[in-house]
This record gives structure tokens, C-alpha cells and sequence, in this order.
């Protein structure tokens, strides 16, 4: 989805990936949280693609100051796109990207997970992300995690009863948000907001981290 593959503007507008790598360096717990939820997220998609039928659309893609840099793989399932992984093409064995996604029986995406590495640095993704969806007459809204759990983004789109609604708070909104509510006031407390996300859970625990 291109509203989460934002970290590819830091490549597209010339930043420098050596300063960028500096920045995602953390602690040795984040970088194997974040590490483990790629290789979980990977083990999943190989493991769901052993039981069904796909069709696996192959190219090659890359950025400005590095052309021809990814092998892109897309699998699709009754016309589905159910996940898109691409591989470093000087090293195949070498994940760069990871995107799944997972349907209702209405064909809409309930669930999908991504993981990204910056180019040629892999010490652990630069972004993971998490997004639940909800769906109620006419609006679409999904609420975004990383891999630690932390809740970075919610949006919702639609028209309902008539009227067209549009809502998206970043992480310090959010968190702006959630205070406000504490005392019953504030965007979460509105008729728009309860119709986007209804009962849309609020956290993420182990199962979806894990990606069991």
C-alpha cells in the first residue's frame, strides 16, 4: 500500500542511507523484536502458500541511486493479492520487503503486516507495521502498529449515510486523542470516529506479533 510505504521517500528524496542507518540503530531488544517479527512474517507467508493455489507475478524494481535493485515477487489467490515480497537481487537469499495481507469472506482486507529494510542496510527493518481493518457502511478504517506494539497511525475513508468523512491521526495525535477520551471529550468521543473503528481492538498482543 503506498500510505505505508512512506520510508521509501527517505530514498527517493536523496537523504543519505548512511545517516538514516545511524538514526534506526537501537537497542539490541528492539533490534530482535523487529528482526523477529520479519522472519515470523516470512515463515507465515511460505507456510500459507504451501496449501493453496497462487499465482506468483515476478519484476524487477529499484530506486533512483539504486537502480534495479529488488526482485519483486507478488502472489495472488482467487484473484487476491495476498502478499508481495521482494528480495535483494545481488543476494536472493536476503529479504528487503515484506508485505501480507489477509481477507474476509467478502474478499476485503482484514489484517496486513509489512516489513521493510532500508537498502544495503539490514542490521534490522527500518518499518513494521501492523494494520487492523474495519468496515461499516461505507467507510473504511484501519489502525496501524509497529512490531513493539506501539499504535502509529489510524485512518478512515468513506461516505456514510450520506456523508463523506475522512480521518487520519499520526502517532502524537493519537496519543492526544487517548487523553481527551480519559475525560470523555475529543475526536474519539465523536459519532465519526466510533463509526470508523467501532470495536476495532485498541492493542496488539503476542499472537498478532508473532504472527502465529
Amino acid at each position: 500500500m503506498l500510505f505505508h510505504k512512506v520510508v521509501w521517500l527517505l530514498v527517493l528524496i536523496g537523504i543519505s542511507i548512511t545517516a538514516v542507518a545511524e538514526e534506526v540503530k537501537g537497542d539490541n531488544k528492539h533490534a530482535r523484536t523487529w528482526n523477529q517479527f520479519a522472519q515470523n512474517l516470512l515463515k507465515f507467508h511460505q507456510h500459507r502458500i504451501k496449501d493453496i493455489d497462487v499465482d506468483v507475478k515476478e519484476k524487477i524494481g529499484g530506486y533512483t541511486i539504486f537502480p534495479d535493485y529488488y526482485v519483486q515477487k507478488d502472489y495472488f489467490h482467487d484473484d487476491k493479492l495476498i502478499a508481495t515480497v521482494m528480495w535483494e537481487r545481488e543476494n536472493l537469499r536476503q529479504l528487503h520487503s515484506i508485505e501480507v495481507f489477509e481477507h474476509d469472506d467478502k474478499g476485503r482486507v482484514i489484517r496486513d503486516y509489512t516489513a521493510v529494510y532500508l537498502p544495503d542496510y539490514y542490521d534490522r527493518p527500518t518499518q513494521t507495521l501492523i494494520s487492523l481493518h474495519n468496515y461499516n457502511n461505507g467507510l473504511h478504517a484501519f489502525r496501524t502498529f509497529d512490531a513493539s506494539g506501539y499504535r502509529i497511525t489510524e485512518r478512515c475513508m468513506g461516505v456514510h449515510k450520506g456523508k463523506e468523512i475522512e480521518l487520519l491521526l499520526d502517532e502524537d495525535e493519537i496519543a492526544e486523542a487517548l487523553e481527551d477520551a480519559y475525560i470523555k471529550k475529543g475526536i474519539m468521543m465523536t459519532a465519526d470516529y466510533k463509526n470508523c473503528f467501532g470495536d476495532l481492538q485498541a492493542d496488539i498482543d503476542d499472537n498478532f506479533l508473532l504472527i502465529n
